[in-house]
């Protein structure tokens, strides 16, 4: 399993909007993807309004294959307006998973 995780600051009030963005409309089109392990997270720090989106696949190929078809860049056109600076974008193989 591989995981793919955004980390970025929002705007001071975007935590409810961005959320309620990814809830509605991020979450529901991952479980389109091949290979999307359907699992997904948005956490949010409201005290140092941040988020980070960590979404899980079944193998590396997948989860670039929802960078390289627009994916992931279309999700964060989107939620641009939420954002207070640029998205750090960490990769990471999970050889563990306790469910």
């Amino acid at each position: 399993m591989y995981a793919r995780i955004v980390q970025v600051p929002l705007q001071p009030g975007a935590v409810a909007e961005a959320t309620a963005y990814f809830r509605e409309s991020v979450g529901p089109a991952l479980k389109g993807h091949s290979g999307f392990f359907l699992n997904s997270r948005f956490l949010v720090d409201e005290e140092k309004n941040r988020c980070m989106m960590v979404t899980l696949w079944e193998s590396a190929e997948a989860r670039t294959e929802a960078e390289t078809n627009g994916f992931l860049q279309d999700v964060l056109q989107k939620m641009k307006k939420h954002f207070a600076g640029s998205p750090v974008i960490d990769y990471y193989h999970v050889p563990v998973q306790v469910i």
